[in-house]
């Protein structure tokens, strides 16, 4: 309702009231009827609310006078000139802040898909902020506990805390340009620190241009190689990401660097995405985050270039997100490819990946994955760059892997599944005297999901029936010349 409509509506009231002031004066009025000084009193308290909204739409009208007056001597100033401590461009903006204000105001809900967000109304401004656990137990048992495999058998048993990170990511401006920051205190990747203290992972912005299926994307990102090292360690199917990925790869693999991408966002607000996804760009090579503009030997490498392709046949890219079928809504197959060159001084390292993964509606999950590694002038050992500072010639060396893995929905909640690994190591990569070049992983094991990814327990045991020449904490894996056994058992928790 209008103020001049407030004021009629006061007025008519207050003649009404006046109306009956004057009844009550006759002596017929019945003995209920309130008494000539009450009604006085409303009336009374009837004229000072019209006298208080009069003084409000008086301070309305000065104030509209006011933005008028400014407006008008800021038409007539050269373009930047101040006015009243204000340009022009300051008052517009003003302006439009107050728009935004009020037209976009900033809510936070609970999305099922998401978990809790802070959001514009519009979209155009989202932020999410969570966080993920794990904690694990482990019991590694090692028939023979050297590179000989003449050692006495041993068990080392104990919990550890693998992975806890701070996430946060949305949109900002509109919902073409997206950000994410991963800050974690974990025993994933070499540059992880010791003592519970956090570092920087992921942190990156990115940039869809508007109609069009092409971005670009710049920061610390997840090497664009790999499709298990590229999927977050919350949604792998094992408790721990194969031995193949954390060895050859580090785990998560971030590195700093700059690609551009095609398929990934709508081309047009009703358009679908595309059925090839392709990302490629240039980096500053594996194992080299957090670092410096400074190449070999002073940080882990000198450059890179990394890029992937995948082909969906069927399904829906968000079920590509995950290593189980858990909600899935219909069939997926995926064929991927990527490609990685790192270069460390005069060691170059090529690694190259072929996969495929598929599912079935909340029941049936298979990944099977071929991975090689192919380092020339190699000085160094698996899982690093293989760069030296020592003079000479050095082997070219040649790492062939496989993996192959599948589970099973049943309901909602339980998943047996199953892993095989093989990696066959070139020998001179490895310490003299060690018995095999060798590493077979046999896993099975079961998730229990109780609210999806957010809250899970897994529960795994593997079997090395040639041991490891290696060791490697990501996967709990020690040096062992024969049979090794290796139990997991962890809970998960994301809010």
């Amino acid at each position: 309702m209008s103020t001049i409509h407030r004021f009629g509506s006061v007025g008519l009231l207050a003649g009404l009231l006046s109306s009956g002031a004057l009844a009550a004066a006759q002596p017929e009025a019945p003995a209920t009827q309130p008494s000539q000084q009450e009604l006085i009193d409303q009336l009374k308290a009837l004229q000072s609310e019209v006298k208080d909204l009069r003084g409000q739409l008086n301070a309305q009208q000065r104030q509209i006078q006011q933005q008028q007056q400014r407006a008008t001597a800021a038409t007539t100033q050269p373009a930047g000139v101040a006015t009243g401590g204000a340009t022009t461009a300051d008052l517009l903006q003003d302006i439009n802040h107050r728009q935004t204000l009020e037209i976009n105001p900033l809510t936070g809900v609970w999305d099922p898909g998401k978990g809790f967000v802070i959001r514009s109304e519009d979209g155009a401004f989202l932020l999410h902020p969570w966080a993920f656990i794990q904690i694990r137990g482990v019991a590694n048992y090692r028939e023979n506990n050297g590179l000989t495999g003449t050692g006495s058998s041993s068990t080392d048993a104990g919990l550890e805390l693998p992975r806890m990170k701070l996430i946060l990511d949305g949109n900002m401006f509109s919902t073409d340009f997206t950000y994410q920051f991963i800050w974690a205190t974990t025993t994933e990747g070499s540059a992880a620190p010791t003592g519970g203290s956090l570092f920087l992972q992921d942190a990156w912005g990115r940039y869809h241009l508007p109609n069009t299926p092409f971005a670009i994307r710049a920061g610390n990102i997840r090497d664009p190689l790999d499709h298990e090292q590229i999927l977050f360690g919350t949604r792998s199917l094992t408790p721990e990401r194969s031995i193949v990925n954390n060895v050859l790869l580090g785990g998560d693999n971030i590195v700093k660097g700059v690609t551009f991408s095609f398929g990934y966002d709508r081309p047009t607000p009703n358009g679908d995405y595309s059925p090839v996804r392709v990302e490629a760009g240039y980096t500053n090579g594996m194992r080299n985050t957090d670092t410096n503009f400074q190449g070999f030997p002073t940080n882990p490498a000198t450059w890179g270039a990394a890029g992937r392709v995948d082909w969906k046949l069927f399904g829906r890219w968000i079920d590509y997100t995950q290593f189980t079928a858990l909600d899935d809504k219909e069939p997926l197959l995926v064929i991927g490819a990527g490609g990685d060159v790192t270069a460390a001084g005069n060691t170059n390292q090529w690694t190259g990946v072929a996969d495929v993964q598929f599912n079935t509606p909340n029941a049936i999950t298979l990944y099977a994955a071929y991975m090689g590694q192919y380092t020339t002038n190699n000085a160094g050992a698996p899982g690093t760059n293989g760069g030296s500072t020592t003079k000479g010639v050095f082997p070219d060396t040649y790492t062939s892997t496989f993996r192959f893995q599948g589970a099973y929905m049943f309901g909602r909640h339980f998943e047996p599944f199953g892993r095989y690994e093989y990696i066959h190591f070139d020998n001179l990569q490895l310490p003299k005297g060690a018995p095999h070049d060798v590493i077979q992983d046999i896993t099975v094991g079961f998730n229990y999901y109780f609210v999806g990814h957010r809250a899970k327990i897994s529960c795994a045991a593997s079997y090395l029936p040639d041991g490891s020449p290696i060791a490697n904490t990501q996967s709990d894996l020690l040096v062992s010349g024969r049979n090794q056994v290796i139990v997991q058992a962890q809970f998960q928790l994301m809010i």
